[in-house]
């Protein structure tokens, strides 16, 4: 049987995720000045896709997403959302998984997704769209890249019988001004399950049965919007950091924390990061 040559390397594991608990202070939001250490600072891209295991065109898409990942190495980061009507589970079928969450059921009805897959890149316009057919995403994901970032984000998880505990560090390095966001999320790698799938090169068809399910949105862990970080004027050297955690049942060496800066005003993403939940 056929599967998804970039895929094979990997285990397969499921958990359940619960609630999700912010830590009371002390956390911190202090001004520095001066911006700091920038030299290690990478300007990342969130590439989000929206799929759903009865699309047939989207096992092809999931193979273009990573091909950008290897190109973009180190600058792309990947988030499968399941959501809209090819998303929802099918009784009596080989589709009975539901990979649905609040948050990209939110998202997806918010940018007015219609069509699977399809993909935002920072979730900001791009030659006047802001949700993208994939033949579009790799010349999106380029115009960003040669922009310099206005964040680092940073991201320290530990894990122990069944709890994350993740801090966010935040710090802005120019001077800017608005109102920002810190969204996080759990995503998860090695879901094996059942796709639909009209693509030869992709697996068989018209199910590839065992399909690699990778990057899975699987919750949002501090809201499906987040939470507010700063207002108004913004300096270099500004930072904000905040701990959270939230209950994983299960196996989570497949998962990672995602977390994304954006503005408040259009949802348009400024920075992303991404860590392992078990650092290896």
């Amino acid at each position: 049987m056929k599967n998804l040559k970039l895929f094979i390397f990997l285990l397969s594991a499921v958990f359940l995720i619960s609630a999700c608990e912010k830590i009371d202070p002390p956390y911190k939001e202090t001004n520095e000045g001066g911006g700091g250490d920038t030299t290690a600072l990478v300007r990342k891209v969130l590439l989000e896709d929206y799929t759903g295991h009865q699309c047939v065109n989207c096992a092809g898409a999931a193979i273009t997403s990573h091909e950008l990942k290897e190109l973009y190495k180190g600058q792309l980061v990947l988030m499968a959302v399941h959501a809209g009507p090819f998303a929802e589970p099918m009784p009596n079928t080989l589709f009975t998984a539901d990979y649905r969450t609040e948050a990209g059921n939110q998202w997806n009805d918010y940018f007015g997704v219609q069509q699977y897959p399809s993909g935002m890149v920072n979730r900001k316009e791009y030659n006047g769209e802001v949700v993208l057919a994939k033949d579009k995403w790799g010349e999106a994901i380029a115009s960003l890249l040669s922009e310099s970032a206005d964040a680092k984000i940073d991201i320290d998880n530990s894990y122990e019988n069944g709890k994350l505990t993740t801090g966010i560090k935040v710090k802005f390095v120019h001077d800017m001004s608005g109102s920002y966001m810190l969204q996080v999320c759990i995503t998860e790698d090695s879901i094996v399950s059942a796709q639909k799938n009209n693509d030869p090169n992709a697996g068989d068809v018209p199910v590839i049965k065992d399909f690699v399910f990778m990057h899975m949105l699987r919750g949002a862990v501090n809201g499906v919007w987040g939470e507010d970080i700063f207002n108004g004027s913004i300096e270099p050297g500004k930072e904000y950091s905040v701990t959270y955690q939230y209950n994983i049942t299960g196996v989570a060496k497949n998962s990672h924390v995602v977390a994304f800066v954006y503005k408040k005003s259009d949802k348009e993403i400024v920075q992303v990061e991404e860590a392992p939940v078990i650092k290896e």
